[in-house]
């Protein structure tokens, strides 16, 4: 018996069941109990055992769960997982491929989870047709070695879009990801909203809102643009602009230039902050409850800074990333850790002004060093 939230999998013989996936599914409960109903309905694309759906039934309170799978056994396997949980009335399961099930369905729904094995692009496009105006896709690729550019034709060839293969790839990954997502629903007239994302272990997880309407979907299209970074001074930026800048402002060296993908926020902390709430008040797993937590206080600043990574490029000795954090507000700078990355910092500083206090921090360890040697 593998027990997780409320639902009890009896049986997953037969079909994949990833306990790492625990913190993706509990934050998707407390994202899809905050915004759902007793009159919302949810796809479970990619069903294997049924964890996601009947957690979504007996956890977020909502009235029905379609489930996927097109494998027989996992299908099986799916139906006797939610009979012993007791949620038939809320469930219907179908042996389908998420093609097939969208060519032959009328039904729109108001939340689609996506979580298959790899890319999540070759499914976009169909669940699209399976959306309306406000459907809520949560949308996860483990494909991290594509988005975070260790194999760039595929990245290529399967998000049309350079990844960056650097420190930065975990955000410049989503924003790949999201940027895919933006185009395709752009051609049925959707435009997106971010409602959260993260990056953990071997996955990439995004929660996006469709709007319909042609207005909504350009100004969407509109957020697309690069990532620029100069591998000589550090400095990155994001560029909404079709032919972006080429050369670095600062040292003028050559920038490494990715994209097309999301330029726009990849954040929205009003939803953020009541998931947060919502476990906290119901008991959640604590390190789910301090990586939702840790989401809440960090910046929608784009391309956050690895402080190892800086303090390598400038050839000085290692500085603790909060003291940077610290020495950027005392300077009038907004500053916060990241959950993509335990030694960096989201900031509105540029990189001059994040150099200074690396610089400042270090020459301050560096006195407290000298004063206790002659205590």
């Amino acid at each position: 018996m593998y027990s997780e939230g409320k639902a009890n999998i009896k049986h997953y013989d037969k079909a994949f069941l990833n306990p790492k996936g625990k913190l993706s599914r509990d934050i998707s409960v407390a994202y899809m109990a905050v915004l759902a109903d007793k009159d919302s309905n949810a796809l479970d694309a990619t069903s294997a055992t049924g964890i996601r759906g009947i957690r979504y039934i007996k956890e977020a309170n909502i009235g029905k769960v379609t489930f996927l799978d097109i494998n027989i056994d996992a299908y099986n396997t799916l139906m006797q997982n939610i009979r012993f949980n007791k949620v038939k009335r809320h469930a219907i399961a179908y042996s389908t491929s998420i093609q097939e099930f969208a060519n032959l369905k009328g039904d729109k729904y108001d939340f689609i989870d996506l979580d298959p094995f790899g890319s999540a692009a070759p499914n976009i496009q169909d669940l699209l047709k399976v959306s309306k105006d406000g459907t809520r896709l949560m949308v996860t690729s483990t494909d991290t070695a594509v988005l975070c550019g260790a194999q760039e034709k595929a990245c290529m060839r399967i998000y049309l879009a350079r990844p960056m293969h650097n420190e930065l790839c975990y955000e410049a990954g989503i924003r790949v990801l999201i940027g895919y997502i933006a185009r395709l629903a752009g051609q049925f007239n959707y435009g997106i909203e971010v409602e959260a994302s993260f990056s953990y272990l071997h996955y990439m997880r995004v929660f996006i809102r469709l709007v319909h309407g042609a207005a909504y979907a350009y100004k969407s299209i509109s957020q697309l643009g690069y990532a620029t970074y100069c591998n000589k001074c550090g400095n990155r930026n994001l560029d909404e602009r079709a032919f972006p800048e080429k050369k670095c402002t600062l040292c003028s060296s050559d920038l490494y230039i990715a994209g097309p993908l999301w330029t726009g926020s990849i954040y929205n902390h009003s939803i953020i902050s009541n998931i947060s709430k919502h476990m906290k008040e119901n008991g959640y797993d604590k390190d789910a409850i301090n990586f939702i937590g840790l989401m809440d206080s960090e910046l929608d600043t784009p391309l956050y800074y690895s402080i190892p990574r800086l303090t390598k490029m400038m050839g000085i000795a290692a500085v603790s990333p909060l003291r940077v954090i610290e020495c950027l507000i005392k300077h009038g700078y907004r500053a916060s850790k990241t959950h993509m990355d335990i030694h960096a910092i989201r900031t509105d500083a540029g990189i001059d002004a994040v150099k200074k206090c690396t610089l400042e921090c270090l020459k301050s360890a560096a006195i407290k060093k000298n004063e206790n040697k002659q205590v």
